[in-house]
């Protein structure tokens, strides 16, 4: 063990409480991330950062700097701060580390010992950046996660809001509930004729009465829906064709033929019914 790197170790330790101030001014004067971080909290931890280094060259002690290091890179990490700023604190640690061994006496130390020194730095700089680069990773997975978890509840909601109900053999029931727009319209016209085709239905009765207003898109992806049911081989049946709807389709000039119509749910059942043969008794 060096004695000449023990009395550097101890040299720096002992000015920490005022030049710290030094390394955290010119720390955050080159990152905008750093600069964010409250001065009583910065201060400390780039105090803590320097004395794991003494530590490591000082005492030969590599525990405090494998705690520290990737410590506060992970939290950093989880601040967002970008690699711009860790490069830029890596190379604020190493220029004031340099400083200091200049105001000890740089012609007090040998050459093993600027190595040492300089070994010192380096381990901090590499087990602080592979703890920020770790907290990334993890960060990104957590992200991906969520957005798998978001997009596996937004197809959970899209199947919810879009129920199609098997109401007798070769009879499905759409009904719609809430507003609809062009994207939805999309879907209800995907996922019903996927229905028709997985159960080999003949009749597909729409109900629209929780509908409160249709537009040009929407009752043209309606039709469309409707025409391509009939082209696959199934009857459709709209019911629920509220007063104002009623006439928002005539305005548009919406053409219906070739689907038939029925007052409410009950009387698109009963259509459904006699198209197959039954009847409700």
């Amino acid at each position: 063990m060096s004695t000449t790197l023990t009395d550097l170790a101890t040299f720096i330790r002992e000015r920490l409480p005022q030049t710290r101030e030094r390394l955290r001014q010119a720390v955050q004067a080159d990152s905008s991330g750093y600069a964010a971080i409250p001065d009583h909290e910065l201060s400390p931890a780039l105090q803590r950062s320097v004395e794991t280094i003494c530590a490591l060259f000082g005492e030969n002690d590599s525990g405090p700097v494998n705690e520290w290091a990737p410590q506060i890179g992970e939290r950093r990490a989880r601040m967002g701060l970008s690699l711009d700023d860790m490069m830029i604190v890596v190379n604020r640690i190493r220029e004031f580390c340099w400083q200091e061994l200049d105001a000890f006496g740089s012609d007090r130390v040998s050459l093993d010992d600027v190595r040492r020194f300089e070994d010192a730095i380096h381990e901090f700089n590499r087990l602080l950046l592979l703890g920020y680069s770790q907290a990334m990773l993890s960060l990104q997975k957590e992200l991906r996660d969520q957005a798998e978890q978001i997009e596996a509840q937004q197809q959970t909601i899209r199947e919810l809001s879009t129920p199609i109900l098997p109401l007798y053999e070769g009879i499905l029931v759409l009904p719609l509930v809430g507003a609809i727009d062009s994207f939805r319209a999309g879907q209800i016209m995907e996922r019903l004729l996927t229905a028709i085709a997985e159960r080999q239905s003949d009749i597909v009765i729409i109900d629209i009465t929780g509908v409160p207003v249709i537009d040009t898109a929407v009752a043209n992806y309606l039709l469309q829906t409707a025409r391509a049911a009939q082209l696959i081989g199934t009857q459709v049946i709209l019911v629920g064709i509220g007063p104002e709807i009623a006439q928002t389709i005539v305005q548009l000039g919406v053409d219906l033929r070739g689907i038939r119509i029925g007052a409410n749910l009950q009387a698109g059942i009963e259509l459904a019914l006699q198209q197959l043969g039954y009847a409700i008794r």
